[in-house]
């Protein structure tokens, strides 16, 4: 499985794992207690191409509505086949698929809006070896953003929590029965710490005057 991203800024975890608080800016800090994988998102069929994003903030808000009324949160995540006929109808959007499956979901743009998110894709090589990809140059360090470091890549904290969603994404079938909501305190449950490649603090996030 590969992984894409689309984000890559400084990324701090709360005492006991309960959430995940990235940059602090005039715009204020994004924090995400819980992740959502959309009704919008594609049954998982083996074998297919999928591309992904998770958005966490959209004009400066944590919770919002698209243009097609989409009622989104820190956390939104949607996950469609980029090789299917809808997605690739936009694939003049930036990045060909994070910005399609952004515009095939919302009816609208990545340009149209301040949109903070990563990107990552579920693709099958010729090795027929499934990989989850973490690469995006979209949403991981578009140019000049405030809110991206100069990495292509997702977080690690997000990486670890978007493949455990996908992972459950991938047996759940067309009906969506068992879960869509995760809150971050049990994603992380597992995750190592020292992986953590950036060196933020809590006085990054929150500058004591």
């Amino acid at each position: 499985m590969d992984a894409r991203g689309f984000f890559g800024g400084c990324f701090i975890v709360s005492h006991g794992n309960e959430s995940i608080f990235i940059a602090s800016t005039s715009e204020g800090s994004i924090n995400v207690k819980s992740m959502h994988i959309s009704c919008k998102s594609d049954t998982y069929q083996p074998g297919h191409n999928y591309g992904g994003i998770i958005i966490y903030q959209y004009d400066g808000k944590s919770e919002w509505r698209t243009a097609n009324n989409t009622h989104c949160k820190s956390g939104y995540i949607v996950i469609q086949d980029s090789d299917s006929e809808n997605v690739n109808q936009w694939r003049d959007e930036p990045g060909q698929v994070h910005g399609a499956v952004y515009r095939n979901a919302f009816s609208e743009s990545v340009n149209d809006a301040k949109v903070v998110g990563e990107g990552f894709a579920v693709r099958n090589g010729k090795s027929k070896v499934e990989k989850f990809e973490i690469n995006s140059g979209v949403f991981n360090n578009p140019k000049g953003s405030i809110h991206h470091d100069h990495r292509k890549r997702m977080h690690e904290l997000s990486e670890h929590c978007v493949g455990k969603i996908v992972e459950y994404w991938k047996t759940a079938g067309p009906s969506w029965v068992r879960q869509r909501n995760f809150e971050v305190k049990q994603l992380l449950e597992d995750f190592d710490r020292k992986s953590i490649q950036n060196d933020c603090t809590w006085d990054d996030l929150f500058p004591q005057n």
